[in-house]
């Protein structure tokens, strides 16, 4: 079986690219030198973010995402998996489903925004030829 990939390419301004090697991928706030962000891995410098936020997994040629009791939500396509502090069920990620990892957060002029999402559009890649697309 050929090794399943997710490309997450970011669609907010101040979140970095990430290539996902799935077997199960954990996505979560950086809170030690253990957890610095890369590209190869599911953790981000942002204060929307918990620890412990998400999951993104392989099984059975498809991929699936839930919210692990974060506080600021796990949301595909503007709906949030589930409520504050409660794990979600499993959701299929589809190509180009946008993946958001909290919420904007607006100061007291209603205008500027303090801290941004994570939002990142999903590329799914399960053979060679998924992976050319990908890497255009």
């Amino acid at each position: 079986m050929a090794l399943t990939i997710i490309y997450l390419t970011a669609v907010s301004s101040d979140g970095p690219d990430s290539t996902l090697l799935l077997s199960r991928v954990k996505i979560g706030r950086q809170t030690s030198a253990k957890t610095i962000p890369g590209e190869r891995n599911g953790y981000f410098d942002s204060m929307l973010l918990s620890r412990q936020h998400a999951e993104i997994w392989e099984d059975s040629g498809k991929i699936y995402i839930k919210d692990v009791k974060s506080s600021n939500g796990t949301f595909i396509n503007g709906e949030r998996l589930s409520p504050e502090g409660v794990e979600s069920e499993p959701f299929e990620l589809k190509n180009d489903d946008i993946v958001e990892f909290g919420i904007d957060i607006i100061g007291e002029d209603n205008k500027t925004t303090i801290h941004h999402k994570v939002a990142a559009r999903v590329m799914c890649v399960f053979t060679d030829e998924d992976a050319h697309l990908g890497a255009r």
